[in-house]
């Protein structure tokens, strides 16, 4: 067989080859695709629909006037006070509010499988009052503050079933205080901080 032809059968065989692992790779990302649907079809805490062309068509409404506005106040009157409160509890800290889970914590799971989008489901829409940093942003314990209030039905019971499992899970030191009954400074800094990282 001449050179040529050898030459010809190697491409053909490359070709085909391509042609067998595009498809495959198409057919596993249908796959995948169904099953992250049926995923978040399945649990009323699911990621919102994202079709093609849904970033331009995000775009171009964030262009028409008044589509956002700014909210009055970054924090609720009372949480204004409990934050205040907190960082004259621990001054030489730094506390951050309203931090969703999903940037507090990392997933160690692997990043494709059920698994991770199931953990990653339970954590993308809840967030803490308070996060207590050092200096360093290491972070030293987290602050929620109680609001039986805003419980108000079944879904937000598990909501907040989830976000105590979710802390528990990641052995982060949780705080929680009614704000309309705080404990005073000093129990607050004992609450928050390990004895050995407080400051005289």
């Amino acid at each position: 067989m001449s050179d040529f032809g050898v030459g010809a059968w190697v491409f053909a065989l490359a070709l085909v080859a391509f042609i067998v692992v595009t498809t495959i790779g198409f057919v596993r990302r249908d796959r995948q695709m169904k099953r992250m649907q049926s995923l978040m079809d399945a649990d009323t805490v699911s990621l919102p629909g994202w079709t093609e062309g849904e970033t331009v068509r995000l775009l171009s409404s964030a262009e028409q006037p008044g589509f956002y506005t700014l909210r009055p106040r970054f924090l609720s009157k009372i949480e204004t006070i409990a934050f205040h409160h907190l960082k004259r509890a621990v001054p030489q800290h730094e506390v951050l509010a309203h931090v969703r889970l999903i940037d507090l914590f990392q997933l160690t799971a692997a990043g494709e499988d059920e698994k991770w989008l199931e953990a990653f489901r339970l954590i993308a829409y809840l967030d803490v009052s308070f996060v207590v940093c050092d200096g360093d942003t290491v972070i030293i314990a987290v602050v929620d503050l109680e609001n039986p209030g805003a419980i108000t039905n079944e879904r937000m019971t598990r909501l907040q079933q989830a976000k105590k499992l979710a802390l528990r899970t990641a052995q982060v030191r949780c705080v929680t205080f009614d704000p309309m009954h705080p404990p005073t400074e000093q129990e607050l800094r004992q609450m928050v901080l390990e004895p050995e990282t407080m400051v005289a």
